[in-house]
């Protein structure tokens, strides 16, 4: 006799690989796209001088996106793992159960990979933002510095790293009820 997982498990599973997968996409888009424009030698200098701040600003979406969203995607993934029955503890029941705990972890990951790998690159970032932006209200013309590229640069990696995160949660995720 075949399981069939409960409509409930279901839904959930279904808001967890769309939102890991999502957020992954959100967030490698903004080093695959955003931080190479930032930085292309063919951008006006007025633009390029502004880096940071542009930068900034992108951040600042991102910041109040995607956490909520990987907290909502995760959370669905442990409801998922949670809520399967298995009451005869039947061992693909159990792996498709782990399997969900590991998406859920995976794809919350990206908090505390932002909270503690990235924020030194971030908070330069930041700070190199707020100067510009001091030099604008004051009418001082600003240049894209050296400083300001290694940083986009290493941000741009880093952030490349935390996308792979909710990516292999949505793979996991898809094995889990799959395989």
């Amino acid at each position: 006799m075949a399981y069939t997982l409960p409509s409930a498990a279901r839904i959930a599973i279904g808001v967890g690989l769309t939102g890991s997968a999502w957020c992954s996409g959100a967030i490698m888009a903004c080093s695959i796209l955003v931080v190479p424009s930032l930085i292309d030698r063919e951008l006006p200098l007025a633009a390029a001088a502004h880096a940071s701040s542009i930068w900034h600003h992108v951040y600042n979406r991102g910041k109040s996106n995607l956490p909520p969203s990987a907290i909502t995607s995760a959370a669905a993934f442990a409801y998922a793992a949670y809520t399967i029955p298995n009451p005869l503890q039947l061992e693909v029941i159990q792996r498709s159960r782990n399997l969900l705990g590991v998406a859920a972890a995976l794809t919350v990951a990206i908090v505390p990979f932002t909270l503690l790998v990235m924020k030194p690159t971030n908070d330069a970032l930041h700070a190199k933002a707020a100067a510009v932006q001091e030099r604008s209200k004051k009418g001082m013309d600003t240049l894209l510095d050296d400083g300001t590229k290694d940083l986009l640069h290493r941000w741009y990696t880093l952030n490349f790293i935390r996308g792979v995160f909710p990516l292999i949660a949505t793979g996991v995720g898809i094995w889990a009820v799959l395989f």
